[in-house]
């Protein structure tokens, strides 16, 4: 399974993909409105959990390797969740790619494919309030702010609200 849009490649991720990954989740910038850094052990637990082979029937979540198409460079990692009535949406992306406008290619493409392909009609995100480029990216691809759980979510030590996006299609 690959999916193609103008700038960028995805793919299911690989054993090989472990770097990048690790990297995704320990860094700071990427991490700022995520979670607090964890351990290598949790990280490698939630690698492996996205290596099987993906079909509309399987229940361990979807990730996708993002790759830019001119300079063949991982992006960073997007996909979802699903429990067979809503895919939950989730992306990371290397810093470098922060306000470029691939968060939301990328996003836009999976939603895409999982409703023509697989038939999924429901999707949600998760958002921790202050996070304004990820509100932004799911604003334009369709999902709206339906819900905000508040002082649900702790980073360093801080309680964030979450604020919930949906889309029904």
């Amino acid at each position: 399974m690959t999916l193609f849009t103008q700038r960028l490649n995805m793919y299911q991720i690989e054993e090989s993909d472990w770097p990048l990954f690790l990297a995704l989740h320990r860094d700071p910038q990427v991490l700022k409105y995520c979670f607090d850094m964890p351990m290598e052990s949790l990280i490698r637990n939630r690698f492996e959990v996205r290596l099987p082979k993906w079909n509309t029937k399987s229940r361990h979540p979807l990730c996708l390797l993002i790759i830019n198409n001119k300079t063949k460079q991982p992006v960073g990692v997007t996909g979802f969740a699903y429990d067979g009535e809503t895919a939950e949406l989730g992306y990371l992306l290397l810093p470098e790619y922060f306000n470029k406008g691939y968060a939301t290619e990328s996003l836009r493409a999976v939603i895409d494919w999982a409703w023509k392909e697989c038939g999924i009609r429901q999707f949600k995100a998760v958002v921790t309030r202050g996070n304004i480029g990820s509100e932004k990216v799911l604003s334009k691809c369709g999902l709206t702010h339906t819900d905000t759980l508040f002082k649900v979510h702790t980073i360093g030590e801080k309680l964030y609200d979450d604020l919930i996006y949906t889309l029904k299609v």
